[in-house]
């Protein structure tokens, strides 16, 4: 069965919707583990000084 040229459309615009906001999800959760790894090491200080410290 073939597809009207406006349900072709249609179908195209929701894939690129769909694999939009699929990138956004795999960003945010590549963010959200950047943020969890940067505050984990903020937590953690070094044992360096700091700037004049005695």
């Amino acid at each position: 069965m073939h597809q009207s040229r406006k349900e072709q459309g249609m179908e195209r615009s929701s894939r690129r919707l769909l694999h939009s906001d699929r990138r956004e999800a795999l960003l945010m959760s590549r963010l959200e583990e950047q943020v969890e790894t940067a505050e984990e090491f903020l937590a953690f200080p070094s044992n360096r000084r700091e700037p004049g410290g005695r």
